[in-house]
């Protein structure tokens, strides 16, 4: 499995030992095959389409497309590609719509790449613009693929799929069923297999619910963050809300960051530089931000605002106990978001857990443990204002 040059960078990489989803569709896609391949995130999808991927553009030439829904996962996948790429003696290079037309157009003349990672709205630019012609594109990857109607209409995709050749290769890759992985053989007019492993993985992740009103979310996302090798994404539903309570959280000593979509990509950098390196221990996140995220040792996920569906929750979830490693997701919420979440994400189980001091406890207390006063949201405004 894998050529020699491959091989060797996955050594280099610690990642010699493929991952089941891989495994199970190395073969398939190695051999020019459509396939919706699902997987559980975290898992290696990136290498389980690219690696064969790039073995296949090496062997038969022609150009290889991947799609992704945005631009940060767009540059996230070039990366996580490039030592394989090179060591293939290829070329690639990244069509997002956040980068330079003019200078990615001469970058596409200019290097005749084999690989192309775009997102829709830049590929179909230049489609349109005839800078890429529809039968020179021998592979198309459609990465998470459960996400990527948020961003791409879906006649576009079908007429892209359906104005390739033949034996052009159609792939589709993702977390969770979706509309179009579930009608690709109407949207595409081609067979499919279907590789879905996700029965199959055992995550070391495990789910749990705090009970606390809105109040009092602050101060115990205060003793979260004093848990035993705490580094944490601290989900948020929208960018209002994101900095409305890190204004809250400033007036403490939690050391924070906070990463959105509307930040600069350079600040955005500093800021992940930081969180890698142990500066901050915790990063307030969103949604659309965090889909480009590849972040090693992230120990808790923590959904300050609960997602209104299982995809997003999925989505969130992934972030941590990436490639086998124990992870933590923490629910905050009342009664009712209890039970709305144990509903939606079912068969998953969800655990409601305490507080013992500074630990997490699936038992109960029977006394009130003997800590600080508790500090309200209220209370720590007024006490901000004072300073």
């Amino acid at each position: 499995m894998y050529l020699k040059e491959i091989r060797e960078v996955l050594n280099d990489e610690k990642k010699a030992r493929p991952t089941l989803i891989q495994e199970r569709t190395y073969d398939a896609l190695k051999n020019g095959e459509s396939i919706v391949g699902l997987a559980k995130t975290g898992t290696g999808k990136t290498l389980a389409y690219g690696l064969p991927i790039l073995e296949r553009a090496r062997e038969i030439g022609g150009l290889a497309v991947i799609l992704e829904p945005t631009s940060e996962l767009a540059v996230q996948t070039k990366n996580v590609l490039l030592p394989y790429v090179k060591a293939l003696g290829l070329k690639s290079i990244a069509l997002v719509g956040a980068g330079n037309r003019n200078r990615q157009m001469e970058q596409l003349k200019k290097e005749k790449p084999s690989i192309l990672i775009a997102t829709p709205g830049r590929l179909f630019d230049f489609i349109s613009a005839k800078k890429i012609n529809y039968q020179d594109i021998k592979a198309l990857v459609i990465d998470e693929a459960d996400d990527i109607l948020e961003f791409a209409k879906l006649d576009l995709l079908s007429a892209l799929g359906q104005n390739l050749s033949s034996d052009a290769q159609i792939v589709l890759f993702g977390a969770s069923e979706s509309s179009i992985t579930k009608n690709c053989e109407t949207i595409f007019e081609r067979s499919f297999f279907l590789i879905d492993v996700r029965s199959e993985q055992k995550l070391a992740v495990k789910h749990y619910f705090l009970q606390v009103s809105n109040e009092y979310k602050i101060q115990f996302l205060q003793r979260l963050t004093k848990l035993d090798k705490f580094k944490g994404l601290i989900f948020f539903s929208s960018n209002e809300s994101q900095m409305r309570f890190a204004r809250i959280v400033a007036h403490t000593k939690m050391r924070f960051a906070i990463l959105n979509n509307e930040m600069d990509k350079t600040v955005q950098k500093n800021i992940l530089t930081s969180f890698q390196k142990g500066k901050v221990n915790l990063l307030f996140v969103t949604d659309l931000i965090a889909r480009g995220l590849d972040l090693s040792e992230v120990t808790y996920v923590v959904n300050f605002e609960i997602p209104d569906d299982a995809n997003t929750y999925l989505h969130r979830s992934g972030r941590t106990g990436r490639m086998n490693n124990a992870g933590y997701v923490v629910n905050l919420g009342d009664d009712h978001d209890f039970r709305k979440l144990k509903k939606m994400i079912a068969p998953v189980e969800v655990k409601q857990v305490y507080f013992k001091g500074y630990q997490l406890v699936t038992e109960k207390p029977l006394q009130k443990a003997k800590d600080k006063k508790v500090v309200s949201m209220s209370e720590t405004k007024k006490k901000g204002k004072k300073e």
